[in-house]
């Protein structure tokens, strides 16, 4: 099964977390943005260390599908 970030990745995102990093030029809800390969890869940085979100860190099973997504190509 082919990843897609509005299938797969987009999900991973509560809006409230979207509207906060909104505010600091993150645009984790926009497909455009996400598939920038450095956004991708800024965004990676933040979930796989723990510190996105801040008030409860990703399993390592949704850092894993962000990170197979990003090995795939960035799909939107």
């Amino acid at each position: 099964m082919a990843l897609s970030f509005s299938a797969d990745i987009r999900p991973l995102f509560r809006d409230e977390d979207i509207e906060c990093m909104k505010g600091m030029g993150i645009e984790l809800g926009d497909p455009a943005w996400m598939c920038v390969p450095a956004n991708a890869q800024s965004v990676y940085g933040t979930v796989a260390d723990g510190s996105m979100p801040p008030d409860e860190p990703w399993p390592a099973d949704r850092v894993a599908l962000f990170k197979q997504w990003m090995d795939a190509g960035f799909p939107a």
